[in-house]
């Protein structure tokens, strides 16, 4: 087998780990590895698609096998996995796949996630063996024209059922929930992520600065800078704050990075299945779509390398100020909400069918009231969030930044900057941003300071 680059695997290797874990059930002919995500696509770790084929012990060598997986291995460059603290988010996803979602799949009909063959050490170093969602007929969406309304129903749909599975099994096994949530640590807003991380929120929001002066040219983003401004020393202890003393009361497992990167889809063709309805107070729907005539049907997350215990709507923050457009958050934010609410409700009847007073005080806990206080309570962490993450949703592809290249020649997070160019839908998006959030009231000074 020959394979190129980074993308090149131990055939010997592969080999043996597959037998041990018992991954695949037909004897190997031949391997192939090639890139498992597109460039740019993946910024913490090496995706590797690596395609098997061979046949089962037969005389019949015509009847061939066929499987592919993916592999997430570490990133060479110990500078870089250093200074992005790459080695502790590779050994939260371990963990994440060995103890919490076997825990949490329980509580689930489907997993929301790709299948884990194996997550662990081989005798290369880390390593995570996933089922390869595209052979299922999943696909990224397009980053640049944002999710419309029918992709993030389905989101919410599906983080529901996550969140509910993890409500679910903090109530009917609390001991076995309480051990498998510290299998899995915080790894942005830590003290030990904090130089790093509070560094590059800041210089995020530094560009962001800079794109607003440039954009304003008739004065309506001037109240906005001036917030901002003040704003951004305090935003990532805010936030740090916000994460670390969530409640338990209404905490859940958070996926943590829940952005379009991570999300893939099955489309269908609108035209020859029968939609499933919505039930909620908003009938219309926007005509846009990122595949005209076609609407999801199924949805997968994946890279759990952030994964945490905090309160759910950190995620659907996390997914709305990443995913969407403003057009989509003005006229849905409050839909979407009702959506996760219903769907979380669902799931926690079929969890609770024979406790009525748990499933009556769960739906107390985690009423939609409740959900859009606490929404629009953490709302700074969707602020935050878009600035850091939107360079990596409108990047130009033939821009991408060479990130061992960058952690090679500045080895303190005080030196990190933003060297990828920045897109006209940056500025664009960022725009809109800054005018959503002053137009809402939600920088004002009253609110930063509570």
């Amino acid at each position: 087998m020959a394979c190129e680059n980074e993308y090149e695997e131990n055939v010997d290797n592969l080999r043996k780990l597959f037998k041990v874990n018992n991954i695949v059930s037909f004897n190997i002919q031949h391997i192939k590895c090639s890139a498992g995500s597109s460039s740019g696509d993946n910024y913490m770790s090496v995706v590797k698609r690596i395609q098997i084929r061979g046949h089962h012990n037969s005389n019949n060598y015509k009847d061939t096998n066929y499987m592919s997986i993916i592999i997430k291995r570490q990133i060479p460059s110990l500078s870089r996995r250093q200074l992005y603290r790459c080695d502790e988010a590779f050994c939260n996803e371990i963990m994440a796949y060995n103890h919490v979602i076997p825990l949490l799949d329980r509580y689930m009909s489907e997993s929301v996630f790709p299948k884990c063959f194996y997550a662990g050490q081989d005798d290369v170093g880390e390593i995570i063996v996933l089922e390869d969602l595209k052979e299922f007929g999943y696909r990224m969406q397009n980053r640049l024209t944002g999710l419309d309304l029918n992709f993030c129903e389905l989101v919410m749909k599906q983080l529901a059922k996550f969140h509910a599975a993890s409500i679910a099994a903090k109530r009917l096994d609390n001991a076995m929930f309480r051990d498998k949530c510290k299998q899995v640590s915080e790894i942005v807003y830590c003290k030990e992520g904090e130089e790093f991380y509070k560094n590059i929120l800041e210089t995020s929001i530094q560009e962001s600065l800079n794109s607003l002066r440039s954009s304003n040219v008739d004065g309506c983003l001037t109240e906005p800078i001036r917030l901002i401004e003040k704003l951004q020393n305090k935003l990532f202890t805010k936030i740090q704050s916000y994460i670390m003393n969530t409640s338990d009361h209404m905490s859940v497992m958070c996926h943590g990075d829940l952005w379009m990167n991570n999300i893939m889809f099955i489309t269908s063709n609108s035209e020859n299945i029968c939609v499933e309805p919505i039930t909620s107070n908003f009938d219309n729907r926007p005509n846009a779509s990122n595949h005209a005539n076609y609407v999801p049907s199924g949805v997968k997350f994946f890279d759990l390398q952030a994964m945490r215990y905090a309160s759910p709507v950190f995620d659907i923050l996390h997914f709305i100020y990443t995913s969407t457009k403003r057009d989509l958050r003005d006229s849905y934010t409050k839909h979407l909400l009702e959506i996760y609410s219903l769907a979380l409700s669902s799931n926690l009847e079929e969890q609770f069918t024979h406790s009525a007073s748990d499933l009556d005080s769960l739906r107390d806990t985690y009423s939609l009231p409740n959900i859009t206080n606490e929404y629009y309570k953490h709302v700074l962490y969707g602020l935050a969030i878009c600035m850091w993450i939107l360079p990596a949703v409108t990047f130009d592809p033939n821009n991408i930044p060479n990130l061992d290249a960058i952690s090679e020649l500045n080895r303190s997070a005080k030196e990190i900057k933003c060297t990828q160019k920045l897109t006209p839908e940056y500025h664009s998006r960022l725009r809109d941003l800054a005018l959503e959030f002053y137009q809402n009231g939600y920088l004002n000074l009253s609110y930063i300071d509570d």
